[in-house]
């Protein structure tokens, strides 16, 4: 996706056209061009780099009613959004409907748009498989944080030989069935667990011919946690740039609308959608006003970004 930047206060369309084409970066647009939204708050792994494995009782819990997940489809649809992706920081085929809730994304989108699901795959049945396929995802982003048994366990606390065996059954079926969606994108964190066997996954991955990528560790479980498995703890700078929120809606299972998906406490909220609309919130003041205070080093109320080292 583009880079983006927020139109100073007062300038007009002309300007942040002109400015565009001078820096390259799109401005702020009225509508989001991706939505996040999460229907249910748990997750079967304990990753170690994970909230649901540092802090779980801290995490906001809870579960997406049927009708505001159609409100958020439809007026997404509506409104020509890039990418929807249903999850954040769960396990998104926890939650039996989202096959279906893939299939109506679809279904009520008046321009092509992509969706997304990042899994651990170790509910990722043949039966499972075949109903994301047929929901048409176009992507499924798959994390193998170890390639043992045993740092598999110390990362994820799942058992490694179902998990591999899933992906493998998924391979074979999209090949059975000859889609080439959804593309199968695997995703490795860098940690000092894993780190010695990249190398030997990046191999393996290659001949499976799907996509594989290498990321840092994003700081999510607090200083104490995040150390213990980064690689370059001390290398880690906090960005005072950031764009995520001019360009990506982030909703949880109440309604509310959150600064970010690495707020996974739900610290900054800038509104609720369930008697507005996403517009509405995406373009209030309060959301402006927090935007604006971002970049101009105030983090009086965005804790949140004032230690981010993502």
């Amino acid at each position: 996706m583009a880079e983006y930047y927020m139109p100073r206060q007062g300038s007009s369309y002309f300007e942040n056209i002109v400015t565009w084409i001078r820096t390259g970066k799109r401005f702020r647009p009225r509508f989001p061009r991706a939505v996040q939204f999460q229907t249910l708050s748990t997750c079967n792994a304990k990753c170690v780099f994970c909230c649901h494995s540092s802090e779980p009782k801290a995490i906001p819990h809870g579960r997406m009613d049927d009708g505001l997940i159609s409100k958020i489809i439809k007026e997404c649809g509506h409104s020509g959004v890039g990418r929807i992706s249903p999850y954040m920081t769960n396990e998104p085929l926890m939650d039996k409907r989202m096959p279906r809730i893939l299939a109506d994304i679809k279904k009520h989108s008046i321009l092509p748009v992509k969706t997304r699901i990042t899994t651990n795959a170790s509910l990722l049945t043949p039966e499972i498989g075949e109903a994301l396929i047929d929901a048409k995802l176009s992507q499924i982003w798959i994390s193998v944080n170890g390639y043992s048994e045993e740092t598999y366990h110390q990362s994820m606390s799942l058992d490694f030989a179902r998990t591999m065996e899933n992906i493998d059954s998924f391979l074979a079926l999209k090949q059975r069935m000859g889609s080439q969606h959804p593309k199968v994108n695997i995703t490795t964190l860098r940690t000092r667990l894993v780190e010695h066997e990249l190398e030997s996954a990046r191999k393996y991955w290659d001949q499976r011919d799907v996509k594989f990528h290498i990321h840092a560790v994003d700081n999510r479980v607090g200083e104490e946690a995040f150390g213990s498995v980064c690689v370059d703890v001390q290398e880690r700078k906090k960005k005072r740039y950031c764009d995520l929120f001019l360009k990506q809606a982030y909703i949880v299972e109440n309604g509310d609308m959150i600064i970010c998906c690495h707020d996974w406490r739900q610290s900054v909220v800038v509104g609720n959608i369930t008697n507005s609309s996403i517009r509405e919130v995406w373009n209030s003041d309060r959301f402006k006003k927090l935007i604006y205070e971002f970049f101009e080093g105030n983090f009086e109320n965005l804790e949140i970004c004032r230690k981010c080292g993502c």
